[in-house]
Order: structure tokens, then C-alpha cells, then sequence
């Protein structure tokens, strides 16, 4: 659950550190609050931050890995990555690096191999990559930093906005790397953004103006109906002891509706302790949990719906569900897990 990984995220940083050019540093300040003055809400598509358009090969696997459904996206992915489709072997080794002890060198060859084509292979292999240093120690190597740099070089040359952000973050220069979030916020790309407002959020040390601006940076994404942003609110929401108002509320409605797998988590959880809720009910949205992420967890605290009629009707409710939900990929090639 993202809130989970909100915990995470603390005891990491608290661990580990941030490196030096991404510190959020209280002259950070105006050059935000000068981005958010100079914005306005615009009632886009609410595929504007999709990565994948519905057309690509890879929409239907990558919208599986986003909603947890690992086994369904492998097999999509498979013939794919035997026809050698770089991107396809990455997401296939983000899938099964971490599954099993034999699993995890075919996600190191998987990588390699994507790596002298797919520029997010490559940043997998960066001698500073936490995962990579956990799962492929000893091959986690200066020369693909060289080798993304040039991949995505090639690839902000079509006008790639995520391509051109990573190409001004490996400048490793904080001004910089403000700039090239102000700048990915403006064409769409919220990720670094929301990481940024993180990072200022989990530091004890920040001041009261620096988390205000955090806050005020995931407002941007959610008016935008970035899920990442909306969750990261839920979750300031419940530290902060604020679960059961209506800024909460609205929040949960708003990260049901989109997609959310933490709203959709905490939807089960809720329904199977509301004691007046009915079996029936219970199973509804247990079901609908199931179909739209394959979590079995809530369908474990109900009990069977004996009367068919009642099975078909409730079964139909929780598709109707699923499929009010826009598919829509928010994942990327740097953020390819939610768990």
C-alpha cells in the first residue's frame, strides 16, 4: 500500500541520505511558488500523464504491473521479449528480479541486454541504484550512466518530456534539477515533482514554509489527477491523524475513481470491518478488489453467496466497478513498482 511505502520512504531517507543535488533546499521556495502562481487548472484528458497510449503493445502488460497483477503482465510480456523488444525486457525483469533466487540472474541478462537500447535498463544498472546494489552486486557499473545519458539524448530528440528531464538530472546540479521539474510539471510529467514534495515531507528538519510548499506541489498533481499525488495527500492525511474528515473523504473518493490500488486496498479493508455492511456487500466490493488488482485479501473475509441469482447480480456490480475506472498508466520506466 502506498501509504506503507510513505513509512518506507522514512526510514530509508533516514538511513541512507539524500544525495547532495536533489536536497531540497529552502531557496527552492520561490522558484515553486513562482511555478504554482503562474499555473491554472486545466480540465485536461485524464490520460494527459498516461505513459502508455491505449494502442501500444506494452499498455495492457504495463497497466497490469501497475495494479499488481504480475503473473497476468509476465505473460503478455513473453512474447515480447522473445521477438527482443528492449522495452519489454525491462518490464519483464522488474517483474521477476526480486521473485525467486533463479529468477533474479535471468533479470539481470534481461536488463543487460535491454540496457544498450532501453535508457531506464541502464539507469537499473547505476553503480549508485539502491536495487541494484541489493539484487545484482558487482555489476552495477559507471558505464551505463554514459550509456543512458546517450539513449536519452536520442530520445528528446521526438519531443520526449521524461527523456529531457533525466538528461538534466544526470548534470547532478541542484538549480538544475529544480528547473527540470518545474519544467517536467509543465508538460505533464508529475513523478519528479511528487518525489521532490516527498522528500520535503519525510525530512524532520524541513521548515513550516518548505512543507507547505510540499503540500501545495501535490495539490498541483492532484488537480491533475496525478494518482501518485493524491495518494501521498491520503497518506499526510492519515499521519496526521486526519482519516475521518471530509478533506480525507474527498481524497478516498477521488483515488477510487481513478485507479488507485491504496484507496482500493482500503476500500476491502473498510467494507469487511463495517459490521452493518451485509455479506453480500462485502463480497461485492471484495470481488471488484479482486478483478481489478487480483488481491485476494477482502474476498477471504466473506463468505459464499449460495443463491445464484444473488451471485450473478453482485458479481455484475463488482465489474461495473472495475470498469468505471479510466485505465490509465502512471507508472514509468523510473517508478516501474508500487510495492
Amino acid at each position: 500500500m502506498r501509504f506503507r511505502h510513505y513509512i518506507t520512504a522514512f526510514i530509508t531517507l533516514f538511513l541512507i541520505g539524500c544525495s547532495d543535488f536533489t536536497e531540497p533546499q529552502s531557496k527552492d521556495i520561490s522558484l515553486f511558488n513562482d511555478f504554482l502562481k503562474q499555473t491554472e487548472v486545466i480540465n485536461n484528458s485524464i490520460h494527459v500523464e498516461s505513459t502508455y497510449d491505449k494502442k501500444s503493445k506494452l499498455f495492457k502488460p504495463v497497466l497490469a504491473i501497475q495494479r499488481k497483477k504480475l503473473a497476468e503482465a509476465e505473460e503478455d510480456l513473453k512474447p515480447l521479449v522473445e521477438k527482443g523488444d528492449p522495452e519489454a525486457m525491462f518490464w519483464m525483469a522488474k517483474i521477476i528480479y526480486r521473485s525467486s533466487v533463479n529468477d533474479t540472474p535471468k533479470a539481470l541478462n534481461l536488463l543487460q541486454k535491454a540496457a544498450e537500447n532501453n535508457p531506464y535498463a541502464a539507469m537499473a544498472l547505476f553503480p549508485d541504484n539502491r536495487e541494484c546494489q541489493r539484487y545484482f552486486n558487482g555489476f552495477c557499473e559507471d558505464k551505463w550512466i554514459d550509456k543512458a545519458k546517450k539513449l536519452f539524448i536520442e530520445q528528446s530528440k521526438n519531443g520526449d518530456v521524461r527523456a529531457e528531464f533525466y538528461i538534466e538530472k544526470l548534470k547532478r546540479k541542484h538549480d538544475v534539477y529544480i528547473s527540470a521539474i518545474i519544467n517536467a510539471a509543465e508538460n505533464n510529467y508529475l513523478y519528479p515533482m511528487v518525489e521532490y514534495a516527498e522528500k520535503v515531507l519525510l525530512n524532520s528538519n524541513s521548515s513550516s514554509d518548505m512543507k507547505k510548499m510540499a503540500i501545495s506541489l501535490l495539490r498541483y498533481g492532484r488537480e491533475r489527477q496525478f494518482i501518485p499525488a493524491i495518494d501521498m495527500l491520503m497518506g499526510v492525511e492519515i499521519q496526521s491523524g486526519n482519516k475521518n474528515t471530509e478533506e480525507f473523504n474527498t481524497l478516498f473518493s477521488e483515488a477510487i475513481n481513478l485507479g488507485s490500488n491504496a484507496a482500493w486496498e482500503m476500500m476491502g479493508i473498510s467494507a469487511i470491518k463495517d459490521q452493518s455492511n451485509s455479506n453480500i456487500n462485502k463480497y461485492t466490493i471484495a470481488k471488484a478488489i479482486y478483478d481489478f488488482s487480483g488481491d485476494e485479501f477482502a474476498l477471504a473475509f466473506t463468505k459464499p453467496i449460495e443463491n445464484k441469482k444473488d451471485l450473478a447480480i453482485a458479481n455484475k456490480k463488482a465489474q461495473e466497478m472495475v470498469d468505471a475506472v479510466e485505465d490509465v498508466i502512471y507508472i514509468d520506466g523510473a517508478h516501474p513498482r508500487q510495492d
